[in-house]
């Protein structure tokens, strides 16, 4: 989801929804959106709103998690690789990266998004 403005059946796609579904949730007020001629178009921080609610972000451990692994080069060298799943979208991530970097000082981290259904996962869990 790089563009600011998403079509409908975007929209339904990223939330796992049919067209009709999202069509409705336009018109009950569920989902933002606006209608500059026929068709709706619906900003792309409406369709985070519904994957990513802002109540369970209250708290970092239901922001992101940890996922660490042994990763081994070809000459045999053996790291911990941690990775960051986010459950967050990247718009509010700015506020917990002083957290990782306190976490993991001068780590080499990769980051991963979590799809919604995982971090309804992750968000279970704590």
């Amino acid at each position: 989801m790089d563009k600011e403005w998403l079509t409908l059946r975007e929209a339904a796609d990223a939330l796992q929804i049919s067209e009709v579904s999202a069509r409705r949730w336009v018109k009950s007020g569920k989902l933002r959106a606006s209608q500059p001629g026929q068709k709706y178009i619906i900003p792309r921080a409406a369709v985070e709103e519904l994957l990513y609610p802002k109540a369970e972000a209250s708290r970092p451990e239901e922001a992101f998690r940890f996922v660490g692994k042994v990763v081994e080069d070809e000459d045999g060298n053996q790291w911990f690789r941690w990775v960051v799943e986010w459950a967050v979208p990247s718009h509010e991530r700015a506020q917990y990266r002083a957290i990782i970097a306190d976490l993991l000082p001068g780590a080499d981290y990769a980051e991963k998004d979590l799809t919604p259904e995982q971090a309804a996962l992750v968000m279970a869990a704590v």
